[in-house]
């Protein structure tokens, strides 16, 4: 069961208790059972949707004018203090066992792998595969005299366009057209500046960015053989949902055409009414420094609700040549867009020209310092409300506004619904 009761200061950050049961494609529901409710489950969700979009060769949509094709392929990005559980991700990669095994694929490309090397084995993989590390830095580390380099090719690769090098050692040419390829990266917030460098270079808009804000008790062992010998339930069910996506692999894999997915009209038109009402809601606190991501979200969007299609399709049936998003599917990848907004958000102000400060003091913009020195020592969330509303800023934006807050310590959270400013001031010797 998806839906959990969850009285936190954070509760409108997190994805899966806002799921009803069976909202997901039951192929989902039955790889996130095992997973406790809060950020953990999230982070799982995130981990299968990267890995499963592998497993969909044939699904195509079309976006934008002039119209570009996309495949689903996710660039995944955690961001989690240490001890937060991060080892639960390792269950998406569970799920291609089938493909990397029975189908001789290989799937993984390693994380400390240079930019040359990067493009030699996207292209001995045929331009797809995922890129999946666990601690960021170390793919950071080995990039790094290539970083312009590697920033090029992460643009390329989101769009799927045409990723070329000229190896000057032994005058060898690499050409990769249409690469598709995933990742799916997770680190400590103090490693997310050194890889993502700036806002400018865009790359923080092509990832699905998901913050932690938490540590939490969850082993990062996947599981371990009980003391009697047998097999763990969880690896017997990820054993079957394994095969069962090597078996949707393979009948995508040898239809003999792509899959194009579709909103309907009626989908379009709400999805350009959410994201013209989220403009607005984002230029009041960041001005045009966050359009990239809003520009680059409903892509995300799309090749989510790609995703959770492709894992409907009755593979009893020829692979259709086009298919229309539900609108159960279509509301859950609205819902995971708005909460990724949200978190990109707070990923943009871990970039060094937004690094936090206490808004107390000097953080924050005009209209949000305002706000700040409007709240009372002690108040209220409906307080904080209230102040909102008197300025004109969205609610959306005050729980952003208040998460930040609590962040860099300018206000803590006292119990359900109440907090208190903190002061910054230097006590006197």
């Amino acid at each position: 069961m998806l839906n959990s009761n969850l009285n936190t200061e954070k509760y409108d950050l997190l994805i899966t208790p806002h799921l009803t049961e069976g909202q997901l494609p039951n192929f989902l529901e039955q790889a996130l059972s095992v997973a406790p409710a809060g950020e953990t489950r999230d982070m799982l969700l995130l981990s299968l949707l990267t890995n499963c979009a592998y497993a969909l060769p044939a699904m195509r949509m079309l976006h934008g004018r002039p119209h570009h094709t996309y495949s689903p392929e996710l660039l995944t990005m955690i961001v989690a203090p240490a001890a937060s559980g991060k080892g639960i991700m390792n269950y998406g990669r569970l799920l291609l066992q089938a493909i990397e095994g029975n189908n001789g694929k290989q799937v993984y490309i390693p994380a400390n792998s240079s930019a040359s090397a990067l493009l030699k084995m996207m292209d001995e993989y045929d331009g797809r595969g995922i890129v999946f590390a666990t601690e960021m830095d170390t793919l950071t580390q080995t990039l790094r005299a290539a970083y312009g380099q590697f920033g090029d090719i992460v643009r390329c690769i989101f769009e799927h366009e045409t990723v070329s090098q000229l190896r000057r050692q032994n005058n060898e040419f690499i050409e990769i057209r249409s690469p598709r390829i995933a990742m799916l990266l997770s680190g400590t917030p103090n490693q997310v500046s050194p890889l993502l460098r700036n806002r400018e270079n865009g790359l923080m808009s092509r990832f699905a960015c998901y913050v932690v804000n938490s540590r939490m008790d969850f082993d990062d062992k996947v599981w371990d053989i009980d003391t009697e010998g047998n097999t763990p339930l969880e690896a017997i069910l990820y054993d079957r949902l394994a095969s069962e996506l090597g078996d949707r692999y393979l009948w995508m894999e040898t239809a003999g055409h792509e899959c194009y997915f579709y909103l309907s009209d009626a989908q379009l038109k709400t999805i350009r009414r959410m994201f013209r009402s989220e403009y607005d809601n984002y230029s009041a606190e960041f001005g045009d420094l966050f359009d990239a991501s809003l520009k680059r979200m409903p892509v995300i969007m799309k090749r989510i609700g790609m995703i959770l299609t492709g894992l409907r399709l009755d593979m009893t049936q020829p692979l259709p040549e086009r298919v229309v998003c539900s609108d159960e599917d279509f509301q859950t990848m609205l819902l995971i867009g708005h909460k990724l907004l949200m978190h990109a958000a707070m990923v943009f102000q871990m970039m060094p020209e937004l690094k936090a400060t206490p808004v107390g003091e000097i953080g924050g913009n005009m209209l949000q310092r305002q706000f700040f020195q409007m709240l009372p020592t002690d108040f209220t969330k409906q307080d904080a409300i209230e102040q909102a509303q008197v300025l004109g800023v969205h609610i959306r934006t005050l729980e952003r506004w208040l998460g930040k807050y609590v962040q860099t310590a300018d206000i803590e959270h006292i119990s359900h619904g109440n907090y208190r400013k903190i002061s910054h001031k230097k006590e006197s010797a």
